[in-house]
């Protein structure tokens, strides 16, 4: 008698274990066809609920690898139907279901994703998405009747949902921060403000369902397909959201009436937008009567607006005049700083896999070897170069978990590994040389490329007797006509291979050179802490550690040292990490698989960022999480005066990784490892006894054609002592 009623029946689907080959495989083009021919397509049923309730243009959506799930891309995700949820208990969850037609011969891997759709020009944002290592499967053992999932939980008892927000693929995000109350009263007294922001379009949306547009790529349920296209404005995708860097945990909606912008508030007002060159902004700012009883309402106080062409560039501060609300005359003026997060048009991201905010809890604390095997210091008649392929060697020979160094960008745009902002030429003639080599790692540039002239035409500042210049003002390959006075000792084993040797201790590594693996060959399991350096303002109005403004469009910059790291990383273990906040932020939402760490001073130094946002641990923390960055990376003096702090970013969800002068101390490492740090930074890795003495940097001489000899003796000289020539 044949079995009828298996197809409605739960079972426990076990995973076989593939055969042993027995011989060669055959693969011919038959066969190909035989097995294509062989697929059997199921309509399989998806069912998902959700607590929270979906906005306007919010749809649940699938995605997986296969064809009709998109293969994992963020643009052809399925869109589910919301139903009647029939639960017997008296919940209060949304639900949505799907049919759609998977292949059977292959286990299916899919996870859900709430979107924001617009059908008037076929745009999908990615709001939420599942973020489970392992996404939910079915297995071609698997029958049709199961549970309804759960959004963001494989187990539906687990206590919180493992979901983040969202990148940036097509559409821009908009900041707007409002700290401090920024208002310039004219005539009035000046009272507490709660502040509405609403992007409106400026124009009328353009007619794209014609017959000359392209066909809708996103795969539609049968009810939607077959529907009325809209025609309504109101479809462009734009979402708000605010929250406050002093008291909340995430981003939130505005209610009607506007929130509260008063003296202590840091306001962060957060925009998705799908078309931000039609965008402009209304600001509505509200308050109450001075003796308004408790239940009154407030009221409409004034508005103003910004207009899209005056936000140009990736960050800036505005001056917006704001009318009164029933005279419509001038009120007051308010400040307004804004930061634009764009898409990275040389990345593709997808729904597969994400590392953004994953840490294995039974994994050991990291070793982490400071611009490689520590700042710069002298070892005898030896110096040891931070930031250096020879210095990132030996912190992987010294069984480093991972390196941390500095990358900025050159005036062509070239990626290179450098801490300093700036390059320090000393004014002293280079038959001086020698008397600087006690404090200062000494370079030297041949004077055909460069004078005092030049170098002040460069953006250079004459401080006492040098002059200061910054790094993105020279070309990348006039930085490779540096040439060191000092060499490390052949004991390292230059003997095999002298040139190449040498080679590896030049300063100015390009980034790619990092994952070169004929330059470099780091172990696969190194991985690299790679440090976005930004200059920021200080709270004396100057720029930090002698620097100047930057000269990079800041979303150009983040774009290029991304395109590197996406281009040659490969399956390394990336984190990135940086002071600024705003560069953090950026390369959160720029992509969806590396993690985010935002780096903190210490709390001790006289002179701190300006930023309110980092100089102030509480407000760091929130914006971490607010952002949903992967963790902090704090100072050592920090986590000795509040070692508390380590269990309230873990309670946000995130992680923390220790640097500074003290883990030098093996049992300061040992104590803050106890602490909880996934992670800790210190410099000579690879020693166990930190002998040498640290050289208070670089600095950088011209030779002359009376000089030249003279110097170019004293290299070779150096060359033939360590390299035993």
């Amino acid at each position: 008698m044949h079995r009828w009623f298996f197809a409605n029946e739960r079972e426990e689907c076990v995973v076989r274990e593939e055969a042993e080959e027995q011989g060669p495989a055959v693969n011919t083009e038959d066969e190909a066809e035989k097995e294509l021919r062989k697929i059997v397509y199921t309509d399989w049923p998806f069912c998902v609920t959700t607590e929270s309730p979906l906005q306007g243009n919010e749809y649940m959506a699938i995605t997986g690898n296969c064809d009709s799930l998109g293969n994992w891309n963020p643009k052809e995700v399925y869109l589910m139907l919301a139903v009647d949820c029939k639960c017997q208990c008296d919940c209060k969850c949304i639900k949505f279901e799907a049919k759609v037609r998977i292949p059977r011969n292959k286990d299916i891997e899919y996870r859900y994703c709430i979107v924001g759709y617009d059908p008037l020009v076929d745009d999908v944002i990615i709001r939420f998405w599942e973020v489970m290592i392992t996404p939910r499967i079915i297995r071609t053992c698997h029958n049709m009747l199961k549970d309804c999932d759960a959004f963001g939980k494989i187990d539906r008892d687990a206590l919180e949902p493992s979901v983040d927000r969202g990148w940036v693929t097509t559409e821009t995000i908009v900041q707007f921060k409002i700290f401090n109350a920024p208002f310039y009263w004219l005539k009035q007294a000046p009272r507490l403000l709660y502040i509405y922001i609403q992007p409106m379009f400026e124009r009328a949306p353009e007619q794209c369902l014609n017959q000359s547009s392209e066909p809708v790529r996103l795969t539609l349920p049968e009810t939607l397909r077959h529907s009325t296209a809209p025609s309504q404005q109101n479809l462009r995708l734009a979402f708000t959201e605010v929250a406050n860097l002093n008291l909340t945990e995430k981003l939130q909606f505005q209610p009607k009436n506007g929130v509260r912008c008063g003296p202590q508030d840091l306001q962060l007002y957060h925009f998705s937008l799908s078309h931000p060159l039609e965008t402009l902004y209304r600001i509505d700012l509200y308050t109450y009567a001075y003796k308004a009883a408790s239940d009154e309402p407030s009221y409409h106080y004034g508005y103003g607006f910004v207009q899209p062409e005056e936000l140009h560039d990736s960050e800036g501060e505005l001056r917006i005049n704001i009318n009164c609300a029933s005279t419509h005359r001038p009120l007051i003026e308010m400040s307004l700083q804004y930061l634009i997060v764009r898409p990275t048009e040389s990345i593709k991201c997808d729904l597969s896999l994400t590392y953004e905010r994953f840490w294995r809890e039974k994994h050991l604390p990291m070793d982490i070897g400071h611009r490689g095997s520590g700042s710069t210091y002298r070892l005898g008649d030896d110096v040891h170069r931070e930031n250096t392929l020879f210095a990132f060697k030996r912190a992987a020979a010294s069984d480093a978990d991972m390196v941390e160094l500095d990358v900025m960008l050159t005036k062509d745009a070239q990626v290179v590994i450098y801490h300093d902002y700036t390059l320090t030429f000393a004014l002293c003639s280079a038959w001086c040389v020698e008397k600087l080599l006690e404090s200062y790692d000494v370079m030297v540039l041949p004077h055909e490329h460069f004078n005092r002239s030049r170098l002040m035409a460069m953006g250079g500042r004459k401080r006492g007797d040098t002059i200061i210049v910054p790094l993105d003002s020279f070309y990348y390959e006039e930085l490779r006509l540096v040439q060191p006075l000092r060499y490390v000792s052949s004991a390292s084993g230059c003997s095999a291979n002298c040139e190449k040797h040498l080679l590896d201790q030049m300063p100015f590594p390009l980034l790619s050179d990092i994952f070169n693996d004929d330059l470099l060959s780091l172990p696969p399991r190194v991985g690299v802490n790679v440090e976005v350096k930004w200059p920021q303002m200080d709270t004396k109005g100057r720029w930090q550690d002698s620097s100047s403004k930057p000269t990079f469009d800041r979303n150009y910059y983040v774009d290029t040292v991304l395109d590197v790291v996406f281009r040659c990383a490969g399956k390394r273990r990336i984190i990135f990490s940086s002071f600024d906040a705003d560069i953090c932020i950026m390369l959160r939402f720029k992509q969806n698989y590396y993690p985010v760490m935002l780096l903190l001073q210490s709390p001790d130094r006289p002179i701190q960022f300006a930023d309110q946002r980092v100089n102030k641990l509480e407000n760091a923390a929130y914006l971490a999480c607010i952002m949903e960055l992967f963790g902090l990376n704090f100072h050592t003096t920090t986590l000795f005066k509040q070692p508390l702090i380590l269990g309230h970013i873990k309670e946000l969800h995130m992680q923390g990784i220790a640097w500074g002068s003290e883990t030098a101390d093996v049992d300061i490492r040992d104590k803050l490892k106890r602490y909880g740090v996934i992670g800790v930074t210190y410099d000579r890795i690879d020693q166990s006894n930190q002998v040498g003495d640290e050289l208070e940097g670089y600095i950088y001489c011209i030779d002359s054609l009376a000089t030249r000899n003279h110097v170019k003796n004293l290299i070779e000289t150096e060359k033939m002592i360590k390299c035993a020539r």
